[in-house]
């Protein structure tokens, strides 16, 4: 099944609530995602494990002093598209001051390119943050359903096994498989919609 984006259109909720620094679950959650969607992206670049793990705090410190004032409009674009902007002139940034050194690992045109392009989309980007999405969403709906359901879900969504090879397995009834599924992708997509400003995820998910 499409998803149809403007009827689904998100509250940005979770952006909102991370506003107040005393909401330490919203902040967990957010932390969950875009923490290590920084940190792949500062490896992918380059960066070694602790050097990646410094970055993606100091991205995050830089989000926290931030966020009170940031404008978001999702009309005029989405705020992990805004993140990966600051990310990129910081693994920019480290990149040149490693150059300033006599050990330097990277030469002047790698450098150009990681400076070029700051607003053009990235695809890597966007897979990590599509996976890390989905796994929240996954944590956070598993406790609302009974272990059956799961079970039934993770077989035929997650999985690709077919509806009749789950209910054979499970010895459940066909109906009861297509009904959890039902159940559980529709809690996922509530879960989703508490912690992204877009859906575009939904179809990065598969959901039918």
């Amino acid at each position: 099944m499409q998803v149809d984006e403007s009827e689904l259109r998100t509250r940005a909720s979770l952006l909102m609530r991370i506003r107040d620094v005393g909401d330490a679950e919203s902040w967990r959650i957010f932390a969950t995602i875009y923490a290590p969607l920084v940190y792949r992206y500062a490896c992918r670049h380059g960066l070694q494990d602790a050097d990646a793990a410094d970055l993606s705090q100091d991205v995050m410190e830089k989000v926290a002093r931030a966020i009170r004032s940031f404008d978001y409009q999702p009309a005029k674009g989405r705020f992990r598209d805004w993140l990966l902007t600051i990310t990129r002139r910081q693994v920019a940034q480290f990149h040149e001051c490693r150059a300033r050194r006599p050990e330097q690992l990277f030469g002047s045109v790698e450098l150009e390119q990681l400076g070029e392009g700051t607003d053009r989309p990235d695809a890597d980007w966007n897979e990590d943050f599509h996976a890390l999405v989905l796994q929240a969403a996954l944590d956070r709906a598993r406790p609302y359903f009974e272990p059956m359901t799961w079970c039934a879900f993770e077989s035929v969504w997650l999985e690709n096994r077919s509806a009749a090879e789950t209910a054979d397995a499970l010895s459940l009834h066909i109906e009861l498989v297509y009904y959890a599924k039902s159940r559980v992708l529709k809690r996922l997509r509530e879960e989703v919609q508490e912690i992204v400003e877009d859906f575009s995820c939904l179809d990065a998910f598969g959901a039918p």
